[in-house]
């Protein structure tokens, strides 16, 4: 009597397991901030209020990461998928069968047609025994799968908090080059106006004249060319943090000229930070698995073995069908070798072997990229902070020059032509100079990126 209620329980407990895998809802995926990945405190270092700010919101709100992350979802449900490759399987299948006979003669016996109704409640347990871990190191491979992949997301993270310092200090930079331009535009404007007033008294040439109204057409078409790069750069850094673009030119930001870098920069950097990479992890993980791969085409030659066991109830009569009396079980094992596929194992597993050897020499090449990106932007960085220096030297020896100058106007010795073309190289100069400055913060982030954060 106990063994009974105990099969009757076995059928209620799989119709419910049953039904909650029928009616159950996929869990919604959560969303996170990089803020671990990317090394958010990194940016700390840049004295300017807004831009961690933006960094955040494109964290946040970007698309294309959030994309990367239900990819990358996908990836872990692909490891539970292998996972259960690997436990018994059991179904509940419940048959009814109308059965007819043919009415038969055997000599002088003669048989009715039979008509008879069948139920049956089998419960069917199928398990391929993992002997040889075939099953087990399909589920490694997934995991290694999945790993890349994360580090494809780290790397995805890395790169967009670098584009998104990049183009909000170039915005910077054109604010200021924008505001330079303008006056060497309203120069340049009283200076063809001056020339103007020379040539009606005689003392300018008419090629003068046309020439300094060149220079200032020249000053108005590159300061239109300077607000079409910031607007572009505006839109950019809108999609960038899903804004609104109509409404860039409001965006919050802070002013060039307060903006620098308080960190530190090392002069050589370890080689533990390029095998840190997200990029060369990547390349490791899928060398892994291309590894894992190998070993489980190897052991699709050997045999498999296959458990299959079904129990349930079988009756002709409904009302009888849970009688102990109508109960029935199987038990088999079976021992299932390939002996001939048609090449397709062999090839199968030259295949994996090729795969292997091409994500071996991608993995080589990635090592060597990353050392090379990492030198590429210390000398970058070297150079770029040299010539950012000689900049300012230049524009400090200018300065001093253009206040001798003013000295003189003020004096009465220089004209107020000269004075206003002086002003003008400064300026010039003054542009020379944003334009380092911004190349030499740049490289900081350039250095941030290709050490995967690890400053």
């Amino acid at each position: 009597m106990h063994v009974k209620n105990l099969a009757k329980f076995i059928i209620i407990f799989t119709l419910f397991l049953f039904a909650q895998c029928c009616f159950a809802k996929d869990e919604p995926l959560k969303t996170n901030i990089r803020a671990c990945s990317i090394n958010i405190n990194w940016w700390d270092n840049f004295t300017d209020p807004y831009l961690k700010e933006y960094i955040y919101l494109a964290m946040e709100n970007n698309h294309d990461l959030k994309r990367i992350t239900y990819v990358t979802e996908q990836y872990r449900q692909t490891i539970k998928t292998e996972m259960s490759k690997e436990l018994p399987t059991l179904m509940l299948s419940p048959t009814f069968a109308r059965i007819k006979t043919a009415r038969q003669q055997i000599f002088d016996i003669e048989t009715a047609t039979l008509r008879t109704n069948n139920y049956a409640i089998p419960l069917v347990a199928y398990y391929e025994a993992d002997i040889f871990l075939k099953n087990h190191d399909k589920t490694k491979a997934a995991k290694k799968e999945f790993d890349a992949y994360k580090y494809k997301e780290k790397s995805a993270d890395i790169t967009l908090a670098s584009d998104v310092g990049t183009v909000y200090i170039n915005i910077l930079k054109l604010d200021k080059l924008i505001n330079t331009q303008q006056k060497i535009t309203d120069i340049r404007k009283k200076i063809n106006e001056l020339t103007n007033e020379r040539y009606k008294m005689g003392l300018a040439s008419l090629y003068d004249v046309t020439y300094t109204d060149k220079l200032h057409t020249q000053a108005q078409i590159e300061l239109n060319d300077l607000k079409k790069d910031r607007t572009l750069l505006l839109h950019q850094l809108a999609v960038y943090t899903d804004s609104c673009i109509s409404k860039t030119e409001a965006f919050s930001r802070g002013n060039f000229d307060r903006l620098e870098y308080t960190g530190q920069i090392p002069e050589c950097i370890s080689s533990d930070v390029v095998v840190q990479r997200p990029d060369v992890m990547k390349a490791e993980a899928d060398l892994q698995k291309a590894k894992i791969d190998v070993r489980v085409a190897r052991k699709e030659f050997l045999p498999a073995i296959q458990i299959l066991g079904v129990a349930g109830y079988n009756s002709l009569l409904l009302k009888n069908l849970f009688n102990w009396e109508n109960i029935f079980a199987l038990v088999g094992v079976a021992a299932m070798q390939k002996l001939f596929t048609g090449g397709y194992l062999t090839a199968d597993l030259r295949k994996k072997k090729l795969i292997y050897q091409e994500l071996f020499e991608a993995y080589k090449q990635a090592d060597l990229i990353a050392i090379q990106e990492i030198n590429d932007a210390l000398c970058k960085i070297k150079h770029d902070s040299q010539k950012d220096s000689d900049n300012l030297k230049k524009v400090q020896l200018e300065q001093a020059n253009f206040n001798l100058i003013k000295e003189r106007y003020l004096a009465g010795i220089e004209s107020y032509l000269n004075l206003i073309q002086y002003e003008e190289n400064l300026l010039s100069l003054e542009k020379e100079k944003d334009n380092s400055k911004a190349q030499r913060l740049t490289d900081y982030i350039t250095l941030y990126k290709v050490t995967g954060t690890k400053l």
